[in-house]
């Protein structure tokens, strides 16, 4: 049976609709309008990929604008918000997020256009390792031009308040083995992978905290290939990672597997993640007490000893044969 209609006293106010009805409560998304969504989805990415001052595919390291583009982990079609809805539900994103996944930078990410067609054709896909805390890409096509890129950490730093939801990721590999069916299945990457050539030869690594350096280095006018550590080596020097061939594995290498106990590994580390935790920060309101307040937040984010209202992750993983399908 539908819903009722909702019903208002007569008359009216003055010079306004009923209650919860005018512009500034009625708006598409639940942090604003859809303009000012889709601004702050461009402004978050944006900012955040951004590498020696300069922004860069988080693959590459390309730093020319006209080839860089914003690239989506779940599209931005309508079936793709009903995935988006559906990920929400399970638990799998946080319940504060965007209602519309173009809108959300924790869901998007800079890339050239070589990189993001790879992406969006599935020839590759991006996996986070929760126990080196590294987003490893994975040439799963075995596509020549790529065969460097594989097994190496993309310029994205899980500390980040907007960095990518590890649990995207999942769906887009999953699309990605489903459209590839004859790849090899049995696969190997290093236990602890590097980080990308560009990010150790042009100096991007902060060795002595193994973060992401965002500023401009002092004395580097405009010149966004400088390389600001010299004792770097050049970057054909450094080796290409082993292509999957589904052989056994090399000393120092794993198979890269995706099972229940995958899944439950990243989704955890999704939800433990300053990106979840920022996210519910940003989507909760904290008009209450000093302990109302703090008991709100320990229930959304899972803090030991609070209720959460998606407590076995692993559950969520017989069902999700759906997102095949795009």
């Amino acid at each position: 049976m539908a819903a009722p209609l909702p019903t208002f006293q007569l008359p009216f106010l003055p010079n306004g609709p009923p209650p919860g009805y005018d512009g500034n409560e009625c708006e598409s998304d639940t942090t604003g309008s859809s303009e000012s969504t889709s601004r702050k989805f461009h402004a978050g990415i944006n900012n955040r990929d951004i590498f020696l001052g300069e922004k860069r595919c988080v693959v590459c390291g390309v730093v020319d604008s006209v080839v860089l583009n914003h690239c989506y982990i779940i599209g931005s079609t309508f079936t793709e918000s009903v995935t988006w809805s559906d990920l929400k539900a399970r638990g799998w994103i946080p319940p504060k997020v965007t209602t519309y996944p173009e809108h959300e930078p924790r869901n998007g990410m800079v890339m050239c256009a070589n990189h993001r067609t790879g992406f969006n054709e599935y020839l590759f896909f991006i996996r986070y390792v929760p126990e080196v805390r590294k987003y490893v890409f994975i040439n799963f096509s075995n596509t020549k031009d790529y065969e460097e890129l594989h097994g190496k950490a993309v310029a994205l730093d899980p500390r980040d308040h907007l960095a990518p939801l590890p649990a995207l990721f999942i769906i887009h590999e999953m699309r990605v083995r489903g459209f590839r069916p004859f790849e090899p299945m049995e696969q190997y990457v290093p236990d602890n992978p590097s980080w990308q050539d560009w990010i150790l030869s042009n100096g991007v690594l902060d060795t002595a905290s193994d973060s992401l350096k965002r500023d401009k280095p002092p004395g580097s006018g405009n010149d966004p290939h400088i390389t600001i550590d010299d004792s770097f080596p050049a970057l054909a020097t450094f080796a290409p990672a082993t292509v999957n061939t589904g052989n056994a594995p090399a000393t120092g290498q794993s198979k890269l597997e995706l099972n229940a106990d995958v899944v439950r590994d990243i989704l955890t580390a999704t939800r433990e993640s300053e990106s979840w935790k920022a996210c519910v920060r940003e989507g909760t309101s904290w008009k209450g007490t000093a302990d109302e307040n703090t008991k709100t937040y320990a229930d959304l984010v899972g803090v030991p000893g609070a209720s959460e209202p998606h407590d076995d992750p692993s559950g969520c993983f017989g069902p999700v044969h759906m997102f095949f399908t795009v």
